[in-house]
């Protein structure tokens, strides 16, 4: 029993230690986190309009100017460096007079989600890894399957399309795990799926 309580705290231990390496590795970026929270979380009912709106505009300048995979790629880390560069001297500056500790509980939570983020890619790694060394079929199924679908989807998708929906699917998943859509939806299809097969039943039975 020690063992385990041991154990636990030292996993305890280990993972303060994580979220305040996290906290001090963004701490000029804590300013600008905040709202980019609320923004994919969808605090404001304006929210998914303008995550789409702004992506929008993005593809849509793309595909306007029509710029090589380079200058593409430039461009963007271009932008990049100047926000990794511009926001840590500029947020402390416009933020630093409203900071309370309200602000800093909520840079906590978003720095947790980070850490359990980056734990769950850590876990699906080591579950990819280990599935390779012990069940090597398995592993090779899957990986090509996955593979093959993604190719023959890029085939019958324009490539820019394609971006487009998935980074648009990426950046609204956050909000609509926190607001309980998938669960909403995916209940109500699930319930009409248990009426259907007891009105079956039901059915069978009478005859």
């Amino acid at each position: 029993m020690a063992e385990f309580n041991d154990m636990g705290n030292e996993m305890e231990q280990n993972n303060s230690a994580r979220l305040e390496r996290i906290k001090k590795d963004l701490e000029g970026w804590k300013e600008v986190l905040l709202p980019l929270n609320g923004l994919i979380n969808w605090e404001k009912p304006y929210h998914p309009p303008i995550i789409v709106g702004l992506s929008t505009f993005v593809f849509f300048l793309i595909w306007y100017f029509q710029p090589s995979i380079l200058t593409t790629f430039s461009l963007i880390g271009l932008a990049i460096i100047l926000i990794d560069f511009l926001v840590p001297m500029v947020g402390p500056t416009l933020m630093s007079s409203r900071w309370t500790g309200r602000e800093e509980r909520q840079y906590e939570d978003v720095c947790i989600r980070m850490l359990n983020a980056k734990t769950h890619f850590s876990n699906f790694y080591e579950a990819m890894v280990d599935l390779k060394t012990n069940r090597p079929k398995m592993y090779f199924i899957i990986i090509m399957g996955t593979l093959i679908s993604f190719a023959w989807i890029g085939c019958k998708m324009d490539n820019l399309l394609m971006t487009y929906f998935l980074l648009n699917l990426i950046m609204l998943v956050p909000g609509i795990r926190r607001n309980g859509i998938l669960q909403k939806y995916f209940g109500r299809l699930g319930n009409a799926i248990k009426s259907l097969i007891q009105g079956r039943v039901k059915k069978l039975k009478s005859n």
